[in-house]
């Protein structure tokens, strides 16, 4: 038996590193069945673009840089407003170019990051103002460039970055009009009000419009990404997120844990008691599933009455714990229900045990069936990662 060295500097055992990863699935990150499946049907998190989606915004920035060059550089010293020089705005609008050109840069590597999303567009606003500010004509094409960012961001990544926009930009504006107040003064007339009254009804009528795609993208998703009957991801969308998941931490080293459960003499229920009687305990033991694991976690009907389970960032042994509980909590709710049935579980871990994603679900697929043959029911084989012949883990029923 081997110890390792923790970070305060005292020997752990394997039992003890065991026991900790243990209590550290119980006590993080644990939601309800019903918090997990409102998370996986896509509300409350942040949307996934790839580079593709993203080309066209970067390129419409930098279309409105060299717009804003040409034009301060076309109206020459008179363009520019006596507190700065041509040289100052052209080297800030030059600056924001190359700012934008390393944003795609990284987009190209990380298609997914928030942050960037998030900073782009107060660089966005804070160019925009910098041009209103500098930009001598008092009707400055600038004040476009807030609608702009307005309908962009809030078009493209909902109605929290909508009206982080909107609150970006009027304010900004509120602040461009105390530092020019006495160039405003004379403009305060019944076209100037209705100016910003239609201003006002645009992005009303636009957030309006956004809360409705909205609504529209969440059902779509729903219908696109989640079993019906277990209220799980299905299929394709597992294999999508694992993807996501690989790709995004593969600088990182991304490693986790696959699980693949079947239960054992689930065709018996629906012979037994009928296919209704089965939907229930198919949704019953789905919920049960997604009570054991983190929300982190990803949790799938894979089809019929089999099931994988995706554990980022777990070792082996914290996985085995974890497919222990998940065989006796499906026990259990066998037994209080009356209902003769059970669960085998193969295990294996990426990257050890498979290339990509599907390969590891391959090789764990083939543990679980090993376990069928060895154990009959409620075995958990862990796939060995040389020769791909399935060792156990654990066996028997519980």
């Amino acid at each position: 038996m081997t110890d390792r060295v923790n970070l305060r500097g005292e020997r752990t055992t394997r039992q003890e590193r065991s026991a900790e990863a243990d209590h550290c699935r119980r006590t993080t990150d644990r939601r309800s069945g019903r918090e997990r499946r409102f998370s996986l049907a896509g509300h409350g998190t942040e949307r996934l673009y790839s580079w593709e989606d993203q080309r066209a915004q970067y390129w419409t920035r930098l279309l409105f840089c060299g717009l804003a060059l040409i034009y301060f550089n076309f109206g020459g010293d008179a363009q520019v407003r006596p507190w700065t020089n041509l040289t100052v705005v052209t080297l800030a609008f030059s600056a924001f170019g190359v700012s934008i050109l390393m944003f795609m840069w990284h987009a190209t590597r990380v298609p997914h990051a928030p942050w960037r999303q998030r900073l782009t567009m107060w660089i966005d606003i804070a160019m925009a103002s910098f041009a209103v500010l500098a930009d001598a004509t008092i009707s400055s094409p600038g004040y476009l460039v807030y609608l702009m960012v307005i309908l962009g961001n809030g078009m493209r990544y909902g109605l929290r970055l909508f009206g982080e926009a909107v609150f970006g930009c009027l304010g900004a504006a509120v602040v461009i009009v105390s530092f020019r107040l006495f160039d405003y003064v004379h403009l305060f007339s019944v076209s100037a009000i209705f100016f910003l009254v239609f201003f006002i009804i645009i992005v009303l009528y636009s957030y309006s419009l956004t809360a409705k795609i909205e609504q529209g993208r969440a059902k779509l998703a729903q219908e696109r990404n989640i079993d019906a009957l277990t209220g799980l991801l299905n299929r394709r969308a597992l294999l999508e997120r694992a993807t996501h998941m690989l790709r995004t931490n593969s600088a990182q080293g991304c490693e986790f844990v696959v699980m693949f459960a079947d239960l054992d003499g689930f065709k018996s229920v629906n012979d037994t008691h009928g296919h209704h009687v089965g939907d229930r305990v198919l949704a019953a033991v789905a919920t049960r599933i997604a009570e054991t694991v983190r929300g982190v976690d990803l949790v799938a009907r894979y089809g019929g009455d089999e099931f994988i389970l995706i554990l980022p960032a777990t070792t082996k042994e914290a996985g085995e714990l974890v497919a222990r509980r998940v065989r006796q909590v499906i026990n259990d709710y066998a037994h209080e229900n009356g209902i003769d049935f059970g669960v085998s579980i193969g295990m294996g871990r990426y990257p050890d045990h498979g290339a990509d994603v599907e390969a590891v679900i391959a090789a764990v697929d083939q543990a679980m069936y090993r376990s069928k043959l060895l154990h009959g029911r409620g075995g958990i084989l862990h796939v060995d990662g040389v020769a791909g012949d399935p060792l156990p883990a654990s066996g028997g029923t519980a």
